[in-house]
């Protein structure tokens, strides 16, 4: 497998919004698909704003190749303010998700000694309620590898205003989902696995990633309802309750 190849391919194909078809040449584990990540980053010479992390649960991990949690960047140009409005035809098959996020308010290098729970809590400034719009450039069904290194199929993600932290129980936190005016699910923090602070902690120790996880990047933490796919034009509007509203206008 080549790196610079398959990224290149997965990078025309997001612009082309088109499926990449690879065969069998896939990437062998977790640094194979991590430099292509990397080599999309470059490709696309944008700053990482965000990262979406997943594999939480030790008995996901083999599916990403991995033996560790793993995450996908998340390029500025596809981070939205919330009431941003978006085509359909941007997407190949997306879906949507509300997810509770964390500002990181300082750097977090790869160190050999392991992140505690509380120096996590204190290098976070600010809870971001989001939508995310999971979108892949790979077959349905395609290995958790080759997803991992297609970004780990982000479409788009959109955010709300940041709420300063202090230390919320997100576990405890809920989520209420409508489209037109309709409620359609609803969810909160205790769908994550370990809960979205215990998320930031797995992300910052399982580096490296294919970037390093910067201040002023925001950790998104997984999804908080069940997936719902988008197919045709809609208004969504996501209540966090205290964390506030995320919006979403979705056009043909």
């Amino acid at each position: 497998m080549n790196p610079q190849s398959l990224a290149a391919r997965l990078h025309a194909a997001r612009a082309q919004v088109t499926i990449v078809h690879v065969g069998d040449d896939l990437p062998a584990g977790i640094d194979d698909a991590y430099a292509v990540q990397a080599e999309i980053l470059r490709l696309g010479a944008d700053a990482v704003a965000a990262w979406k992390v997943t594999g939480l649960r030790p008995q996901d991990q083999p599916g990403y190749g991995a033996d560790r949690p793993v995450a996908g960047p998340l390029m500025a140009r596809f981070v939205h303010d919330s009431h941003a409005v978006l085509s359909l035809s941007d997407f190949i098959t997306p879906m949507l998700e509300c997810e509770f996020a964390l500002r990181l308010a300082r750097d977090l290098p790869q160190r050999a000694v392991p992140y505690t729970l509380e120096e996590i809590a204190a290098a976070i400034d600010a809870v971001v309620p989001a939508f995310e719009i999971g979108d892949g450039r790979v077959p349905a069904g395609a290995p958790g590898v080759l997803r991992l290194a297609d970004s780990m199929g982000n479409g788009a993600f959109i955010i709300g205003a940041p709420v300063p932290w202090t230390g919320q129980d997100l576990d405890a936190a809920s989520v209420t989902l409508t489209l037109d005016g309709i409620p359609v699910g609803d969810g909160g923090g205790a769908r994550i696995w370990g809960g979205p602070l215990a998320a930031v902690q797995a992300l910052a120790n399982a580096q490296p990633l294919s970037a390093p996880l910067l201040a002023g990047q925001i950790v998104t933490t997984g999804s908080a309802t069940v997936p719902l796919a988008l197919t045709h034009p809609v208004e969504a509007v996501a209540d966090f309750g205290p964390l506030g509203l995320v919006h979403l206008q979705l056009r043909a």
